[in-house]
């Protein structure tokens, strides 16, 4: 499995040790660097290119304009995930305008986290469910949704759980031990069954409904 690289931007000493010792007990994930501000975080990532860059977007000493804009010009294939509290659409657009990909809340768990990383990191956008629904984006209830997760066989409630996580479709073939074509085939059936567009709106619906809490082993049972 080829591992997600990372950059962890985060001002607060404490809180970015912790991010990285937990990411980095993810088989998926490897951790290159961590700084504390701007100029920290320009120095780490011209000295060592990441995939992906997470990132508190109210660090100090932060021009992201300028960081963004210099890294992206450096490395072009690199994503970036903000962790941030401002929840108004105006500042969400503002840092969509400067490349930014995806954005989580302070206060999401850590499973939320890695689906937002994996998400980000495969090219797809991610959006914290809480930040659809303050900003008024969020998935607005069509009929009783527990009742569409109960339409789902126990391989489709699985791959779901699975996609939750961020995970790619080789990646789950592999988990599950099916083929790729087998995958994209629950997922087809899995998006017509829930009534939604595409994998993310599906993964925002799990996490609604507390699939990705119960743990792959559990998922029958529901």
């Amino acid at each position: 499995m080829q591992k997600i690289t990372m950059l962890v931007a985060e001002r607060h000493r404490l809180v970015r040790d912790s991010l990285r010792y937990s990411l980095e007990h993810e088989s998926d994930l490897k951790i290159l660097g961590d700084a504390s501000d701007g100029p920290e975080l320009l120095r780490i990532a011209r000295q060592k290119p990441a995939d992906l860059l997470l990132f508190n977007a109210a660090m100090p000493n932060l021009d992201l304009k300028g960081v963004i804009g210099e890294l992206a010009g450096a490395f072009r294939s690199m994503r970036y995930l903000a962790i941030t509290g401002e929840e108004n659409e105006e500042r969400i657009a503002n840092l969509v305008s400067l490349g930014v990909q995806g954005f989580i809340l302070p206060d999401s768990n850590f499973f939320e986290l890695l689906c937002a990383i994996r998400t980000v990191a495969r090219g797809d956008r991610y959006v914290d469910p809480k930040l659809k629904n303050n900003c008024g984006s969020g998935i607005n209830p069509r009929r009783d949704e527990m009742s569409l997760l109960m339409e789902l066989t126990p391989k489709e409630k699985e791959v779901l759980y699975w996609v939750s996580q961020g995970f790619c479709n080789a990646e789950i073939a592999n988990m599950m031990v099916l083929s790729e074509k087998t995958v994209k085939n629950h997922i087809s059936h899995l998006l017509k069954k829930l009534d939604v567009k595409d994998r993310t709106q599906a993964a925002v619906l799990a996490w609604k409904l507390g699939l990705p809490q119960q743990g792959p082993d559990r998922i029958g049972l529901i």
